[in-house]
Order: structure tokens, then C-alpha cells, then sequence
């Protein structure tokens, strides 16, 4: 990934290294494995008196290495701890009639939530949550937006998306801006700075078609995967969804921004193709709409208040974000799997990621 300029290239794959673990170390007993009987070891019992039925016992003693037990699997090392990120905010209770001037009195106050107000179902199976913890981490946020030559909107639209972020960013928030068409590019790097997120307009452009699964792939690989300390890593796709040539399928990026735990918002632009149907690959808005519900973001439109929306994107990601963590339990992972969050609180609205995808195999 090419990072730091404006206008630089980036596709997936490059700049992959791995590293070399560490040399063997050698035993302290020379080159003697543990468990392998030496001549002088021989000797010395011989010389102690040992009969040689004695002899052959601690022979085969000190040369069977030890195993672990094999007739069952060990379920602390199996087991596998998983996190779902939480969107938790509250609301009025519907079957209570809303109290007087109770809006502005209840607006900024704090809430706590705890474990044993949920119920957690994954793949049908109830699991036992093992904490639930509010998220005060800073996020890493990229605007992924549509710069192709059809797209119905305009440049000023495209423009005021990453500008309305300038204002709205809580502290230690970094927020990167990518276009794509047939290749995504870097507009701005990771950065809080307002004066570079309100000066995008004259870096974009409108050309070629859009390869939108392409280009949240490479998002995925280059850019957020190198900020997996982040538990908050978001994409804000500014798009109608439309995809043309992906070498990628639509299934095979929303399981990995699943996987990855990665949240996408999305801010609609009308449907250029008016709603075609499209072979193998679903409809423009049916894509937009599996993205934000797979993953636990929400969906906009372009021609409401983008400062509002974006406004509504970075309160909840700082306030109202949490993690549940839990050690699946009697499920299969080949399948994918339906995830229920339950509770009796009237008052309480959740949002989460609505699967678990299947394992690749």
C-alpha cells in the first residue's frame, strides 16, 4: 500500500512479509532430546548393581516420550473466544406514553448495561456471555466513495462526506478518504486534521466504471487489517452499490468484513440502474443494504442532512459502542450462523452483525 501522498494507488497484495520465528534452541544437555537414553546413562546403572530385567524397565521408562492423553479433545485450548460489537442506545418505552420535557432531560446521560440483561443465541444455540464492556477506543474510519463516470450525484455532494468529519470527530479519531472506480485511490491518509478533510473536492474525479467489492477488498487488506489494534475499524461507503467486474464476489467480502469485525455505514446515492436486476450479483440497494445490516452499521441517504448523518455516525461509535465476548459453544462453524442478542428491556435498541459466516473449507 502506497500511504502518506494524496492521489497514491493501492492494491491488495503488496508489500506482504513474513517473518522468521525464532532459531531452536539447544538442550542444556548437549544434543540429547528429552527422552533419549545415552551410553553413560547404560553404565552407570550396570555399575550401580541393576539387574538386567531392571535394566530393560528403565530403558523403555526413559525412552518413551511422554504424550498427552489423545481419547478426548482439551476444551480450554479449543475453545475459541469471539466478539460482537454493539450498537446499544435508549429509547422510550412504547407501551409507556412519552413524559413532558422528558426529551431535553434525559439527553447526554450516561447508561450501563451488564451481562445479565441479555440472552445470546448463536446459530440457535444459547450461549453464556462471558463480559460485556462499553468501547471508549478511538476508531479508525474510512470513507470509501464511488468516483465513477455514471454515478448520479455530483462532485460538491461527494465532497461534503469527508468534510462534515472535520467537526465531528472525537479525540483520537483518524479518518481516511479513498475513491475508487476501477482501481481505488488515496484522496488523504489517515488523519484528523479538518482543513485536509474539507479540501477534497479538487482530488476527485469521475471516470471508468466501479469495482466496488474490489475496492472494499483492498480497504480491507492494505488499509484496516494494518489496524487491527483498533477495535473500531469503520467503512463509510458513499455509493448507489453498484459493482462492475469484482474479482471478488459479494458473499466472499461481506464474510470477510465479518470475520474481520469491520462495521460499514453507508451513505445511498440514487440507483443508476434503476432497480435492474443483475445476474449473480444482487441489486445495487440490496447490496448497501446487506453490508450495513451484516455488519452492524446503518444506511443514509445522500439527499438528506449529511452532517446530521455523520454527526449520528460518530456520537454512537464513541457513546454508544460495546463489546460482548463469548466462547461459541455447540456450533458448526461450515455453517453460517444467525446471531440472536435478546433482552426484556423495552427501552433498549440493538444493533450488531446479523451472521456469523461460514468457514471457508
Amino acid at each position: 500500500m502506497t500511504s502518506g501522498a494524496s492521489g497514491g494507488f493501492i492494491a491488495a497484495g503488496e508489500g506482504a512479509f513474513s517473518l522468521a520465528g525464532p532459531h531452536p534452541k539447544k538442550s542444556m544437555r548437549g544434543d540429547r532430546e528429552p527422552g533419549q537414553v545415552s551410553y553413560e546413562m547404560i553404565t552407570g546403572w550396570r555399575a550401580a548393581g541393576l539387574s538386567s530385567a531392571l535394566l530393560v524397565c528403565l530403558w523403555l521408562l526413559c525412552s518413551t516420550p511422554l504424550i498427552p492423553g489423545q481419547s478426548g479433545r482439551n476444551v480450554a485450548s479449543g475453545r475459541r473466544t469471539t466478539v460482537l460489537n454493539i450498537i446499544a442506545q435508549q429509547v422510550n418505552d412504547p407501551a409507556r406514553p412519552p413524559r413532558l420535557l422528558a426529551g431535553a432531560a434525559n439527553q447526554g446521560q450516561e447508561f450501563f448495561l451488564t451481562s445479565d440483561q441479555f440472552e445470546l443465541y448463536d446459530g440457535g444455540v444459547r450461549q453464556k456471555i462471558e463480559s460485556l464492556v462499553y468501547d471508549p477506543s478511538p476508531a479508525r474510519i474510512v470513507v470509501l466513495m464511488d468516483n465513477s463516470a455514471t454515478l448520479q450525484t455530483d462532485l460538491n455532494k461527494l465532497a461534503a462526506v469527508p468534510a462534515a468529519f472535520a467537526p465531528e470527530i472525537y479525540e483520537g479519531d483518524k479518518v481516511m478518504v479513498i475513491g475508487y472506480d476501477e482501481k481505488p485511490e488515496i484522496i488523504t491518509d489517515f488523519t484528523d486534521d479538518p482543513a485536509v478533510l474539507q479540501g477534497t473536492l479538487s482530488l476527485l474525479r469521475k471516470t471508468d466504471n466501479p469495482r466496488l467489492f474490489d475496492a472494499l477488498n483492498v480497504v480491507l487488506e492494505d488499509v484496516l487489517r494494518l489496524e487491527v489494534a483498533y477495535s473500531k475499524r469503520v467503512i463509510v461507503l458513499v455509493a448507489d452499490g453498484l459493482d462492475r467486474g469484482s474479482r471478488i464476489s459479494f458473499d466472499a467480502i461481506l464474510g470477510k468484513l465479518q470475520n474481520e469485525n469491520i462495521t460499514v455505514y453507508a451513505i445511498q446515492v440514487r440507483d443508476r440502474t434503476r432497480g435492474a436486476l443483475r445476474r449473480d450479483v444482487p441489486k445495487p440497494a440490496k447490496v448497501l443494504e446487506e453490508l450495513t445490516v451484516g455488519t452492524g452499521g446503518a444506511l443514509y441517504s445522500i439527499d438528506g442532512d449529511i452532517k446530521q448523518a455523520v454527526k449520528e455516525i460518530c456520537d454512537e461509535l464513541r457513546n454508544n459502542r460495546f463489546q460482548l465476548t463469548y466462547s461459541p459453544e455447540g456450533i458448526n462453524p461450515l455453517n453460517k450462523r444467525r446471531i440472536l442478542l435478546a433482552t426484556p428491556e423495552a427501552t433498549l435498541k440493538l444493533r450488531y452483525k446479523a451472521f456469523h459466516p461460514p468457514r471457508p473449507q
